[in-house]
């Protein structure tokens, strides 16, 4: 039996990836966020 993922779960697999890269690299919505809370305390 051939694992077969739908097109779907294709593309969400895909924004999820280049979200976290995002994020990972320091540039992403969260990371900013935490930079903020981090300057403000």
């Amino acid at each position: 039996m051939k694992f077969q993922i739908s097109e779907k779960w294709k593309k969400i697999l895909l924004i999820v990836v280049i979200v976290a890269a995002i994020e990972f690299s320091g540039y992403g919505f969260f990371a900013t966020l935490f930079r903020l809370i981090k300057s403000v305390s």
